[in-house]
């Protein structure tokens, strides 16, 4: 069966930016440790998956749909530093240097887009996510499954099995569970006074939201009923800001995803200007003219990735 690699591409932008130190710098000065760990991270995954199709899926640069809902939606958060953006067109410039295509969609997150290619061609590819994003855990099925970076350097498999033994249930129900749990980490509200250990236990005993209030004189004790009826309409919202979505104007096919090798010529080029010599190393790019004894970052450091 053919391999089809997902990846996250501003989840492995921002875990380099904070793994890897910021006296990365190329010849003008500007940072680059950013472009340094997403490029280290890309080699690894396909070497080690070997994929047949690839896509790199970005996030939205106009306000979402789910912030149009519910305006607190990733309120929270610190806005990108400038650090951080200033190197994002420099990984698009690598990417494209790798051959991988990305994919952006005005008013949709990374994670529909991964969706929305899932769904579309789960059924006849095994499809590799590559991802520290927890709201992707619910596409985790027979042929779908997750790949976490380590932070001791080998990677971890999310399949079926793991995530069900994780929560509890089955991956497809983790939507239903934020919409009761909330999730801090997106500033999704879910149901006031329900925790971990109630929401994972309401959905195990009925099924979805839906089903939870289409059931509510079930609900025992009354005063879990009682939180229910108080945050219907929070619960429903909840639910649906943590869902994907599957139906996503994708304006590539399978084919555009193809993926065979790389270009040494084009890679060396873009490693080059940014004096990456390590990888320039590892991809056995180096002659007489450009040897070094020394790595840009130690082994401790390229382990958080």
């Amino acid at each position: 069966m053919n391999k089809l690699l997902l990846i996250d591409t501003f989840n492995f932008l921002h875990r380099a930016y904070h793994a890897l130190p910021t006296s990365f710098r190329d010849e003008r000065g500007e940072p680059t440790n950013a472009v340094y760990g997403v490029t280290s991270m890309v080699i690894n995954i396909l070497d080690q998956i070997k994929p047949t199709y690839v896509l790199a899926a970005m996030d939205s640069i106009e306000p979402t749909f789910r912030l149009e809902d519910f305006t607190a939606y990733k309120a929270h958060r610190k806005p990108m530093e400038e650090d951080l953006s200033s190197q994002i067109p420099k990984v698009i410039e690598m990417l494209d240097a790798f051959g991988i295509k990305q994919v952006m969609v005005n008013g949709y997150e990374a994670d529909d887009i991964i969706a929305t290619t899932v769904a579309n061609y789960k059924d006849d590819n095994e499809i590799v996510v590559v991802s520290n994003d927890r709201d992707l855990w619910q596409l985790v099925d027979k042929n779908v499954l997750i790949m976490l970076p380590s932070t001791k350097g080998s990677a971890e498999w999310l399949g079926p099995k793991e995530v069900t033994s994780r929560f509890g249930f089955e991956p497809g129900k983790i939507a239903d569970y934020k919409g009761l749990r909330g999730d801090t980490s997106d500033n999704i509200p879910g149901v006031f006074g329900i925790g971990e250990k109630t929401a994972a236990s309401l959905v195990k005993e009925f099924g979805s939201v839906e089903d939870i209030y289409n059931n509510i004189d079930k609900v025992k004790p009354d005063s879990l009923r009682q939180k229910l009826l108080n945050s219907y309409e929070q619960a429903m919202m909840s639910k649906k800001l943590a869902q994907l979505i599957y139906d996503v104007p994708i304006a590539v096919e399978l084919d555009d995803l193809r993926y065979s090798t790389f270009n040494k010529i084009n890679v060396k080029k873009v490693l080059e200007r940014y004096n990456f010599k390590s990888l320039i190393r590892r991809l056995g790019f180096e002659n007489e003219n450009n040897k070094t004894s020394k790595s840009e970052v130690s082994k401790d450091q390229l382990s958080l990735l």
